[in-house]
Formats: structure tokens, C-alpha cells, sequence
């Protein structure tokens, strides 16, 4: 039971997850034939509208989108999955850190709250990096807040496009619940005592939020008023006894507005699904007792149907499943595939594209912020992709892609935002736009009216430990368009530096030479341009910079730097022997930007 924990925060969260060893209840769920009164009530206006969103060929109106605990312990490896109305899926978003709640706004724009652990290689957590805001819109993944130092778990979109999320410290005594304007606008809604794991509006615009009673011992749903974000308990009581708290919720489609919720028993994961009136009071019987595969998220779709994300037993080769609940009130199972071999792998919280907008589009790029210093307040930022041809070019030795997405974006912050130094922003780009190594691929930022190769690599200190797959990074100070091309030209190494990284040399020896030969597109050349060579020690001794020599002329025929006229190659003479040992990296550079680079180590 101890993999539990970490579905819900860090160490500290035993406290309400694991109590002893019991052995896992075996519980058969009952489900009460009376409660289908409920969902008659909705038939009839359901199907007096239109067609059920299902049935709508070719597009994700009406589909479900469901976030995936497919990685719970490390960071990266877990989805967002799409769903057809037969239970088949596709994945929509891949590779995120612990996707939660989900939610969309009435454009059909799709907003994800993930969190990242603080983690070590083999991903022992210490407590929470950051959460985030994702946001899809117009085929574009990027970060829409940041929360450093804390989670994002709760998610919901109010009438007007504000977006809230609840978010918790290590402390997890008190979740805060954060409101976020269309235009990025951020400020501190409210709060609730414990782990706020689900949010959701009323037709009143009220939010609603499930959290802990003020001593931290039962779970408890609180109101907060649209006006004056006064908050006052909404349901109390029926989560006193037996100990189990709020973790889903969900409202039905019926002129009443009746309140469905998720609950979970945290000593052994059976949890039921209840009803609640506008008034706060429980419908009874409840809808389902004796869940027993830790129940999640719920969501109703257009056809009065509920479903209900289960996780799965930790430690156990139970796995998730998604289960469907028909407007009589009986129970199938909709969906099992593609959530592991073992016990919380399985799906988290679910919702519905909108039947009024346009389909979402499954991105295919991503724009994603990154904030090294975690004490940074929250960051909001927009990301619109633009039409790459109508940015200003970028200088001749760069090239637009053609053939797939645009590459152009136009990043902001409100202008009230103090933005962190330096910001660290990743561009992930298609496989067929990467192409081997995606070396030529840079990130050019426009500033002061110039475009400027922001990219950095591997032995920058800003440069993510653990970077993600087809991903350009940028190091920037400041917010504005920003557009990835590619670089005509490209160096590689010639020996006795071998490619791969695998030379090592004596430190006490005197000179090695680092050589590169250039290509201009895809092409060898001769024509050698002016370069810059710089070197850095990446480990062992001090790490950083260590020499920096520039080739300015064909006639240059300096001892550090120079061409080799009869090889087509430029030369730089580096003396090893006082450098020490530790592994080294050298990078060439023509007009600012990075055109090949060389690893080799001293011993």
C-alpha cells in the first residue's frame, strides 16, 4: 500500500493514506435501482437538443479526454488519452509530469494541471518542483501557470474563461486555489484546509471545492460565492463516518443540478459515488457502494452517461479501469486498455470537449516554460502560434521549415508580472522536423528589433538535467515572438577527437588538436566564414568556461586558431596541459550560433 502516497503529495501525506498494513477489502458495489430516477430526469431534455455528441463523425466534439497516471512515481511517461464512444483511444498528450484534473473552456481550448516532483536519478522524490497550467490550443502544448514549490491538482474554467486550480506546499494542511484570467491576469482566490483534489461550477457560477474539515479528520465540500468569494461549507456531515474524503466531482445535466461525487476510503482504497441537491442535502440511496479500485474523477457526457476513472491498488496487479454508468444507473466497464500491468497506472480525472466549439486539435509542437529558480512567484504566460511568414526573416544563415507546423510564437506575460532571470522555454517540434539529431534546429528570440539565437546545450547550467525528447531549449531574459529554424550550417569533429564523445587523452599532454569541418546546407564546403571556438569544462575541477579563440580571416594563421587550407577545416590548438583532468566540451560558433561541438576527456 505504500505506493499510494504519492498520488496525493509528498512523504507527509501518509498521514491520510497508509494506516497499518491491512489487507485489501474485497467489497462487491452495490448500485441502487431507485437512484435511476435521477438520471430519467435528464433524458428527455438531453435528446429533445440534439444528437448524441458521440455520433458526430470525424471530430473530438462530445469525445472524452482523460489524463493517465501511466508514470505515478517518476516524473515524465504519463498521458492524456482520447476516447471514442465505443472505449477506444488515442493518445493526445504524451511525456507529461503527473497530469490531474482537466478542463475545457468554452472555445474548446484544453487546460491539464500537472505537477513535477523534486527527484533524484532514481526517483526518490523530496517534495514538489513546481506545478503547471497546461495549456492546448490551435495544435500548441504550452505552460499557461506555473506554481514553484507546489502542485497543481484541481482544475475548473468558470462562465467567463477564468481559469482555477487548487495548489498545495509540502505543508499539506491548506490547499490554495488560484484564479487566472484569459489574458493571464493572476490572483489568490481562496482556500480550503487539507488536499483539495477536484473542482467544479454551478450553473450559479459558485465553486465548489472538496477538501478537509478544519481538523484535518473528514473530508468536507466547500462553497465559495462568485461575488464575494465568501466561502461556507456546502457538504459536511456524510464524509464523517467511516473516514473518507472528496476526490471527484461532477455535476449532472438535469435543470436541478444535482452534485455527483467521487469519494475514497485512504486505508484501502474502496471508495462509492454520491448525490447531492442544490441545497447541500444527499440523495439517498447513494449511486454506487463499495468501489474498490481507488474511484477518481467522474464526468457526465451528453447522453446523461456518467463515467468514473479508477487508478487501481497500488502495489498490486489490479489495474485502472474507466466505468460507465447508463441513465438507468447500471454499471459496465468502458475502458481497461493502455493502463499498465500493475496498480495505480490507471486513468485519473475525465472530461468532455464542449458540443459548441471546434474539435481540439492534437498538438503538434509544444511550448513549454521552465523556471530553475523555484522560489519564483507564479508565472502566467500566453502562447499563440503565429503564421512564420509573417515574422520578420531571420538572418541568411538560418532557413524557415516547410512542410509542417509553423514554428513562430508570440509568448506574454501581463505586464504586472514580475518574470524570473533567466527564463528557460522548450520547444518541442515534430520527429520529422528534428530529424537525426536536430542539431541545426535553434530558438531565435526577437529582440530589439533583430531576431537573436537565444539556444543553449548540454553544459549550460540552465539547461534541464533531463531534457525532453525533440526538444530545442531557450535562454531568455525577456518575453516576445520567438521562432525555431534551422542553421545552413554544420560542424563535425575530426580526429583524434572521435564523435561519439569517447576520446580520452593524457592531461600532460601538450597540444590536442580540435578540428571541425563545416557544411553549409547539408553540403561540404571550403568556404570558411568566420568562427568562434569556445571551451568548457563540464566536470571535474571547476565547471565552465575555459578558453574562447576567434577565427576571423582566411589569412589568420594564428598557433590557436586557424584554417587547414588543404583540408577544408578549421584548427584550434588547445594546450591540455594545463587544464587538468575532466571531461571538456568545445563548441563552434559562426554569426552567435552553436554550429557543432566536440567532447573529450583528460585523465
Amino acid at each position: 500500500m505504500i505506493e499510494l502516497f504519492e498520488n496525493f503529495g509528498p512523504a507527509k501525506s501518509q498521514r491520510k493514506i497508509v494506516k497499518g498494513n491491512k489487507p485489501m477489502k474485497t467489497v462487491t458495489n452495490i448500485i441502487y435501482p431507485a437512484f435511476a430516477n435521477l438520471f430519467r430526469s435528464r433524458i428527455v431534455s438531453v435528446f429533445a437538443l440534439c444528437t448524441a455528441l458521440w455520433a458526430i463523425a470525424g471530430t473530438a466534439r462530445g469525445q472524452m479526454f482523460v489524463s493517465v497516471n501511466s508514470s505515478p512515481v517518476c516524473n515524465g511517461g504519463s498521458n492524456v488519452y482520447q476516447y471514442d464512444s465505443s472505449g477506444n483511444y488515442t493518445v493526445f498528450l504524451s511525456d507529461l509530469d503527473h497530469p490531474r484534473e482537466l478542463a475545457f473552456d468554452s472555445a474548446g481550448n484544453l487546460y491539464v494541471a500537472t505537477f513535477t516532483w523534486i527527484a533524484d536519478s532514481e526517483c526518490n522524490t523530496f517534495g514538489y518542483d513546481h506545478g503547471s497550467i497546461l495549456k492546448v490550443s490551435g495544435g500548441v502544448m504550452s505552460s499557461f501557470a506555473t506554481f514553484p514549490g507546489a502542485s497543481a491538482h484541481g482544475l475548473a474554467i468558470d462562465s467567463a474563461g477564468n481559469v482555477f486550480a487548487s495548489s498545495q506546499y509540502n505543508d499539506i494542511t491548506r490547499s490554495t486555489i488560484y484564479k487566472v484570467a484569459p489574458d493571464g491576469t493572476k490572483s489568490e482566490f481562496g482556500s480550503v484546509p487539507g488536499q483539495c483534489f477536484s473542482l467544479a461550477f454551478d450553473s450559479a457560477g459558485n465553486l465548489l471545492a472538496a477538501g478537509d474539515d478544519e481538523t484535518l479528520t473528514y473530508g468536507t465540500i466547500y462553497k465559495f460565492d462568485p461575488m464575494t468569494g465568501v466561502r461556507s461549507i456546502f457538504v459536511d456531515s456524510p464524509f464523517a463516518s467511516p473516514v473518507e474524503s472528496p476526490i471527484g466531482m461532477t455535476f449532472d445535466n438535469s435543470p436541478s443540478q444535482n452534485l455527483f461525487v467521487s469519494t475514497y476510503n485512504p486505508n484501502d482504497g474502496t471508495g462509492d459515488i454520491r448525490s447531492f441537491a442544490s441545497t447541500g442535502s444527499e440523495n439517498l440511496p447513494p449511486l454506487v457502494m463499495g468501489l474498490t479500485k481507488n474511484p477518481r474523477g467522474l464526468a457526465f457526457d451528453n447522453a446523461s452517461n456518467l463515467f468514473c476513472a479508477e487508478i487501481g491498488i497500488p502495489g498490486s496487479a489490479t489495474t485502472g479501469d474507466i466505468l460507465k454508468f447508463d441513465s438507468m444507473g447500471v454499471q459496465t466497464v468502458f475502458a481497461t486498455d493502455g493502463f499498465g500491468t500493475r496498480g495505480n497506472r490507471g486513468p485519473e480525472y475525465l472530461a468532455f470537449a464542449p458540443p459548441a466549439a471546434p474539435p481540439p486539435t492534437p498538438p503538434s509542437s509544444a511550448v513549454l516554460l521552465t523556471f530553475p529558480n523555484t522560489t519564483e512567484s507564479l508565472i502566467t504566460t500566453t502562447v499563440e502560434p503565429v503564421d512564420q511568414n509573417s515574422v520578420p526573416l531571420p538572418p541568411s544563415n538560418f532557413e524557415l521549415q516547410t512542410g509542417g507546423p509553423s514554428l513562430a510564437y508570440e509568448i506574454s506575460a501581463p505586464a504586472t508580472a514580475t518574470l524570473p532571470t533567466p527564463i528557460i522555454i522548450g520547444f518541442t517540434v515534430p520527429p520529422s522536423v528534428w530529424g537525426l539529431d536536430g542539431s541545426g534546429l535553434k530558438a531565435l528570440h526577437y529582440d530589439n528589433g533583430s531576431w537573436v539565437d537565444s539556444t543553449i546545450k548540454a553544459g549550460d547550467p540552465n539547461y534541464p538535467s533531463n531534457p525532453a525528447s525533440y526538444t530545442v531549449y531557450a535562454s531568455v531574459n525577456s518575453l516576445s515572438p520567438f521562432l525555431v529554424a534551422k542553421f545552413k550550417f554544420g560542424a563535425q569533429v575530426q580526429q583524434p577527437i572521435n564523435a561519439d564523445g569517447t576520446s580520452v587523452f593524457n592531461a600532460k599532454r601538450g597540444v590536442i588538436p580540435v578540428a571541425f569541418k563545416l557544411t553549409s546546407d547539408g553540403v561540404a564546403t571550403c568556404q570558411l566564414p568566420p568562427a568562434t571556438i569556445s571551451v568548457f569544462r563540464t566536470s571535474g575541477g571547476v565547471v565552465g568556461s575555459i578558453d574562447e579563440s576567434t577565427y576571423l580571416l582566411k589569412s589568420d594563421s594564428g598557433s590557436n586558431f586557424r584554417i587547414d587550407s588543404t583540408k577544408c577545416q578549421y584548427v584550434y590548438n588547445l594546450g591540455a596541459s594545463s587544464l587538468g583532468p575532466g571531461t571538456y566540451k568545445a563548441y563552434i560558433s559562426i554569426g552567435g550560433s552553436v554550429a557543432g561541438s566536440a567532447t573529450f576527456a583528460l585523465k
